[in-house]
């Protein structure tokens, strides 16, 4: 059943999504520049001693990649489920 409440939801639901990926990019490329290499290849110089990288900024680097298909997804999923609500709501 279509409300406009459920809308306005699912609306904000997208906006969450989109900057939470916007952001996740921004912080990826950002280490990427930062350090430049990607977070595989900063793992394996530190583990090799070739690179100093603190374990906390790994580990939050590597997070950051494994949410990021997530949180597309998610996106994905909302966006689908709006336009779907659209749909029906303009049947009637």
């Amino acid at each position: 059943m279509h409300t406009d409440e459920y809308e306005i939801s699912i609306g904000r639901e997208v906006n969450h999504c989109e900057r939470v990926v916007r952001e996740t990019k921004e912080k990826l490329a950002a280490r990427r520049d930062r350090y430049g290499m990607d977070c595989a290849e900063a793992a394996a110089a530190s583990s090799s001693g070739r690179f100093a990288i603190g374990p906390e900024e790994l580990a939050a680097w590597q997070e950051d990649i494994e949410a990021l298909p997530r949180w597309e997804q998610r996106l994905d999923e909302y966006r689908q489920a709006l336009a779907e609500m659209r749909i029906s709501a303009s049947r009637f």
